[in-house]
């Protein structure tokens, strides 16, 4: 079966007035369809880098990325990107920032109304549709940006940091609503995060990345089903994946 998502031997320079600085070295990882996937790695370690060529805002300098076979050459309504700022147009209400893409996309009105009532639907907001974003706390503008991404129904979902900004409370509430998008649109996923709780709780996979230039280090399983809840982050094997994977950023720190 073709993976959602083939990176091939990826490798990204950069140009810097000291000289060329190398980003990645030869990442090489398949993501299943319907997957959910964190990216962990040390500061510097090229896990934004690899999102952003993922979703097309940046090439490689060599390697290839395929989704469902198709190599990404740039952009596309496949991959909906979600960062950890917002990125919402002030002067758009809640319903048009979810359409701005549909917009652009040039669907008829009454397809965009449909496909943005539902997902309004789906990200609990739908009694805030006509407010701005200023009238809406930061856990609300996220769903908002998260929603954007998905309206246009794409089969990978690409988050990079999506709730760094946030507070304890609101970023649990996140994984919660987090989680229940992904198993009712079955979107593939692939998340970078500097936080490993987060990254054992959402995940079905850990990807740990070395520190610069970033390559695949150690591919860690989550062995817990795709109904958990909060408490499992109490158990004992969910404790040791922490420690297993912390274990083995210290150690690339200090490499």
């Amino acid at each position: 079966m073709t993976p959602k998502l083939a990176l091939q031997g990826l490798v990204k320079r950069f140009a810097t007035k000291g000289g060329d600085t190398l980003a990645l070295d030869g990442v090489d990882l398949e993501v299943e369809a319907g997957a959910f996937v964190s990216l962990v790695g040390t500061s510097g370690c090229g896990k934004s880098t690899l999102l952003n060529i993922v979703a097309g805002l940046e090439q490689p300098t060599a390697g290839t990325v395929l989704v469902d076979g198709d190599l990404v050459v740039g952009p596309g309504p496949d991959r909906g990107v979600v960062f950890q700022a917002y990125s919402l147009f002030p002067w758009r209400t809640v319903a048009e920032n979810i359409g701005f893409g549909l917009e652009c996309a040039r669907l008829r009105k009454a397809e965009r109304r449909r496909r943005v009532a539902e997902m309004l639907g789906v990200v609990g907001l739908s009694e805030f549709a006509d407010r701005l974003p200023r009238e809406l706390s930061g856990g609300m503008r996220q769903r908002v940006a998260i929603a954007r991404a998905l309206v246009g129904e794409p089969d990978l979902l690409l988050l990079d940091e999506p709730f760094g900004a946030l507070d304890l409370q609101t970023r649990q509430s996140l994984h919660e609503f987090l989680r229940r998008v992904w198993r009712r649109t079955g979107a593939t996923v692939v998340m970078v995060t500097h936080d490993v709780g987060e990254a054992v709780y959402l995940s079905e996979r850990v990807v740990v990345l070395t520190k610069r230039p970033g390559t695949v280090s150690e591919i860690i399983d989550v062995p817990f089903g795709r109904s958990r809840g909060p408490e499992v982050r109490r158990e004992q094997r969910f404790l040791a994946i922490e420690d297993e994977i912390d274990d083995l950023l210290r150690a690339r720190r200090a490499s």
